[in-house]
């Protein structure tokens, strides 16, 4: 993000989901932070086991891949369009992601969902589509 100060501009890196950040550790580690080093955060709770959230490793690697390929085409909902079947992108740039298909005014969308947290959507022409089990 770049601001604009009176005679200069800051540039200045913010998160792609504001107030949120991921944490690549080991559940020791995860809670050593706040309970050893005294760094001030929440955690997210998974909504069905009232345990610490934990984001599975494909779901991560889609996120990170699909925000560094168009962060601009990808939209955000708290919410999903509606409950589909799953699917794999065959072609194109976001072949390997795997997710549900969804349709919002005619145009189809492939939405990754990190669950509990939030969910991302990104459009997809139909034939680059194969359904999963």
């Amino acid at each position: 993000m770049v601001s604009q100060l009176k005679y200069r501009r800051k540039r200045t890196e913010v998160p792609v989901i504001r107030n949120l950040i991921f944490i690549y550790a080991t559940k020791q580690t995860a809670c050593d932070l706040s309970n050893v080093y005294g760094v001030r955060l929440y955690y997210m709770k998974d909504l069905f086991t009232h345990s610490m959230l934990v984001v599975p490793n494909k779901q991560m690697e889609d996120f990170i891949f699909i925000m560094d390929l168009n962060p601009d085409g990808v939209s955000f909902d708290s919410e999903p369009f509606a409950v589909g079947n799953k699917v794999k992108v065959i072609k194109g740039d976001f072949s390997g992601i795997e997710g549900e298909i969804a349709t919002q005014a005619n145009k189809t969308y492939v939405v990754i969902r990190i669950k509990g947290v939030l969910v991302a959507s990104i459009k997809v022409p139909k034939s680059y589509l194969k359904l999963i089990n």
